[in-house]
């Protein structure tokens, strides 16, 4: 998918004529893939050793990648520097791990099905730098406020149903890089590489702690329309 994003930002930049410069508010968006680290099964793993209840036999993350989506709208106070804030959806992530009981006459499986749906907004501060008339690199950084919704569903340990669901949000740090082709003096198109920090807590028995993931990579093409150009 990198690749096709890629490729049709180049063609774009090949056959755009218009300035890169100018000051002024824009507004668009963008879909593309998000990509999570995969940190997830040796989390729960960690969380489980030394259970007196359970004894930890597997954990996988069975994808780690979804089609994700942003809206943003930004000024550039000066031809290379401008703020933008976004609001963006990560998709979701299924995770799966299976505990063995140790309670005497349950002495049985428990296999515990996750469900990852992140989305929030972002602010960052970006710098700009000129290839070509009409081509631009793009440098941002700034924070996300993430919000994690997570389901559990599956089979508990006693042959009964399992369900859990818990929402929460934290501030973190995001950073990224951009390919702008200004197509004509009112659009935009982009190609952008975004990283979002540490998203979520750590998996651990508690309320909160549905596990964190290190960094979430979000691949997107994006058009964008600038007023009064």
């Amino acid at each position: 998918m990198f690749k096709k994003l890629l490729g049709a930002t180049l063609i774009c930049a090949c056959a755009g004529t218009a300035q890169a410069g100018g000051e002024g508010f824009y507004v668009g968006g963008g879909i593309g893939q998000a990509r999570y680290d995969d940190s997830l099964p040796s989390q729960i793993r960690d969380a489980y050793r030394g259970n007196s209840g359970y004894d930890f036999l597997s954990a996988d993350l069975r994808d780690d990648t979804d089609q994700a989506w942003k809206i943003f709208g930004g000024y550039r106070f000066l031809p290379w520097l401008g703020v933008e804030f976004a609001w963006v959806d990560l998709g979701e992530v299924h995770s799966n791990y299976v505990l063995h009981s140790r309670v005497p006459l349950t002495n049985a499986n428990a296999t515990i099905d996750g469900l990852y749906n992140i989305s929030g907004p972002s602010a960052t501060v970006f710098g700009e730098l000129d290839f070509t008339d009409n081509v631009s690199g793009i440098v941002r950084a700034g924070l996300y406020n993430a919000k994690t919704d997570y389901d559990e569903s599956g089979t508990a340990a006693s042959g009964r149903p399992h369900t859990y669901s818990h929402s929460e949000s934290d501030t973190k740090a995001t950073f990224g890089l951009g390919l702008n082709v200004r197509v004509n003096p009112q659009w935009d198109v982009r190609l952008d590489w975004d990283r979002y920090q540490h998203v979520g807590n750590r998996f651990a028995l508690t309320d909160d702690g549905n596990g964190r993931f290190d960094h979430i990579d979000f691949v997107s093409m994006s058009v964008a329309y600038r007023f009064g150009q």
